[in-house]
């Protein structure tokens, strides 16, 4: 092992031991302490991301939308025009003939991504917005 990693124990029941071995074989992990660390990765950041709405935070917000409704992409650029200071890139992607997708990389506050995507969550037509946030 290591000198830069602390060694820890984890008890875990039969059930979870057992679905955590099913995804370290499944995703291919080195061993079930990579898993454990990819896990608490996600963990830190969703903490982060609750515990600090001012801190600046990485990420991106998808949004699928029916491109058939009136209006709607006038809408969305006319937001993101808006709060420009947040989004680093957009890329529009078309799903289907009726629906497109679009991925906002976004850079900022928590309390200003969550009024981005509540914004987005709004406008008719927007059938989906999912936000992922990362940490450095």
């Amino acid at each position: 092992m290591s000198d830069d990693l602390d060694r820890i124990s984890l008890t875990l029941p039969p059930s979870m031991t057992g679905r955590l071995d099913d995804i370290v074989e499944d995703w291919e992990y080195a061993s079930r302490s990579e898993a454990v660390r990819d896990a608490l990765r996600d963990f830190f950041g969703a903490y982060e991301w609750e515990a600090d709405d001012e801190a600046v935070h990485h990420g991106t917000v998808v949004v699928v939308h029916d491109h058939h409704v009136d209006g709607i992409a006038d809408a969305l650029q006319s937001i993101q025009h808006e709060m420009a200071e947040l989004i680093t890139s957009v890329q529009h992607i078309h799903l289907s003939h009726d629906t497109c997708m679009e991925t906002l990389i976004v850079e900022g506050p928590g309390t200003r991504i969550t009024e981005l995507a509540n914004r987005l969550r709004a406008l008719g037509g927007v059938q989906q917005v999912k936000v992922v946030v990362v940490g450095e």
